[in-house]
């Protein structure tokens, strides 16, 4: 079968779609907000008309399924897809549904989970849990390219930290705070995010002279071999980061971004992953620069917590969600 993608009109997605020798069609449409902001009287405007373009899209490309994962872009279509009764399936990223998948799940016929927990805001639906799509490439990570990239040494534990693309500002404030100690003990990698604006305090090299320390804004394919050699990875609780860490096998905490910075989707993930035993959880709004040390530095040198971590992540079987996803739908059509 052939596969097209609608998204939105001069979005960093049309670039990334094509790239992969996929159609694309773009259409206009307003973001939806819970919050006041003077964009929302553009934003009602864009609505109609990504519907009628969507209408318009679907009618000439008659498709037997559209497939949406949420976002706002994927509101007109999937109601352009109801009008048309071309059948609509959904795929839930996050613990609970945002917005946009509350408003289309009304027209899906079948929906896809990432938690087992989140049946409940979906009753009477066809829902199946396959947890969330993840990179492939990513659990192929090469240790000696992850040492020669860093300049690191296998023989001291290494610490990934990654607020992602929209949270890393107080994580990297707080790397700031607790590095030069942080660096007796573990060699650090530190994803910062776009224009960090780092005031970092290196250690005195007679105190430590094995310090080790690696920033990068962005990784793309490098990530894999940075994965590779961490012993610890520390991130923000987004569902598509955690749920590779998960695949990944790796010990984590999560620090979810505040409920006063989003709607709380990310710790409501953080919590369901600690309620499985697959992390441990920091509330920012909650911890001490002298306390985010201890609990970094407790699940580095317990090993046993560790252990259990891990095996808890172990009979987590989610690593195939997209193939899961792309099995189903090829059944159906």
């Amino acid at each position: 079968g052939e596969i097209f993608y609608i998204g939105e009109k001069g979005a960093m997605e049309e670039k990334l779609v094509m790239q992969a020798g996929i159609p694309f069609y773009g259409i206009y449409a307003g973001k939806l907000r819970r919050y006041f902001d003077f964009k929302n009287f553009v934003d009602v405007f864009k609505l109609p008309v990504g519907f009628f373009q969507a209408l318009w899209i679907l009618r000439k490309l008659k498709p037997k399924l559209v497939f949406a994962k949420g976002g706002y872009i994927s509101v007109p279509v999937c109601f352009a897809a109801r009008v048309l009764n071309i059948p609509v399936w959904l795929h839930e990223s996050d613990f609970s549904p945002g917005l946009a998948n509350k408003i289309c799940s009304k027209f899906a016929q079948k929906i896809f989970l990432s938690f087992e927990e989140s049946r409940q805001f979906f009753p009477r639906k066809d829902v199946e849990v396959v947890g969330n799509p993840i990179r492939k490439w990513l659990l192929k990570g090469n240790k000696e390219l992850g040492y020669k990239l860093t300049g690191f040494s296998p023989s001291k534990p290494v610490i990934l930290i990654m607020g992602g693309s929209t949270g890393a500002q107080w994580l990297n404030r707080m790397v700031e705070k607790i590095l030069p100690e942080l660096l007796k003990h573990a060699q650090v990698v530190h994803i910062t995010g776009e224009n960090p604006n780092l005031k970092i305090q290196m250690p005195n090299k007679s105190q430590n002279p094995n310090a080790k320390y690696k920033t990068f804004e962005f990784l793309n394919e490098d990530l894999a071999h940075i994965y590779a050699i961490s012993d610890l990875v520390i991130s923000r609780a987004g569902s598509g980061a955690i749920f590779e860490i998960l695949a990944l096998k790796k010990p984590m905490i999560l620090v979810p971004l505040p409920a006063k910075a989003s709607r709380g989707d990310q710790i409501e993930n953080a919590l369901a992953f600690t309620s499985h035993g697959w992390a441990r959880v920091i509330r920012q709004d909650k911890i001490s620069p002298e306390n985010f040390l201890k609990e970094i530095l407790y699940l580095l040198y317990t090993k046993a917590v560790q252990a259990r971590m891990i095996e808890s992540q172990e009979k987590a079987d989610f690593s195939n969600a997209a193939k899961k996803i792309a099995r189903a739908i090829l059944q159906a059509i």
